[in-house]
């Protein structure tokens, strides 16, 4: 039985950043390596037929091979991320929800890679976009030693 989606408080969502940061990392670094492997290959369509189990062009077996190990991590941080509770909104720019309610109504808590923590919210249909920030959160700046 489905029991629905987790709701988060915004102390819970926040207990999660830490994670998030060291995932999205991950992210970004193996969506820096995979843009130009995918190009070198020929493109989005060799690279989507060498995924859905195309043999690789001749000579090139460990490109694909490499291709096939970054597609699993992005896909495995993905399914972790998502797996804790949160929805995985946009990849790219490394948007990750919550679940919430705020103000009685049902809601998403807004996170993006390099933010110090979750700090927004928005409408559900409403978007990054609509974004706005949750009242009482502050968020300090990092402090940087130098």
């Amino acid at each position: 039985m489905d029991e629905g989606p987790r709701f988060f408080t915004v102390e819970e969502a926040n207990a999660l950043v830490a994670e998030l940061e060291l995932d999205f990392g991950r992210l970004a670094a193996a969506r820096a390596e995979l843009g130009p492997l995918v190009e070198s290959l020929g493109g989005a369509d060799v690279a989507v037929a060498l995924l859905r189990g195309d043999g690789p062009p001749e000579g090139r077996e460990a490109d694909a091979a490499r291709l096939e190990r970054l597609a699993g991590e992005i896909t495995r941080v993905i399914e972790r991320v998502n797996g804790m509770g949160c929805l995985v909104k946009d990849v790219e720019a490394g948007l990750v929800d919550f679940y919430a309610v705020v103000e009685g109504e049902p809601a998403f808590l807004c996170w993006q890679f390099g933010e110090p923590a979750v700090s927004h919210w928005h409408p559900l249909e409403g978007g990054f976009a609509a974004r706005e920030e949750i009242a009482g959160v502050s968020v300090r700046p990092p402090t940087f030693r130098n």
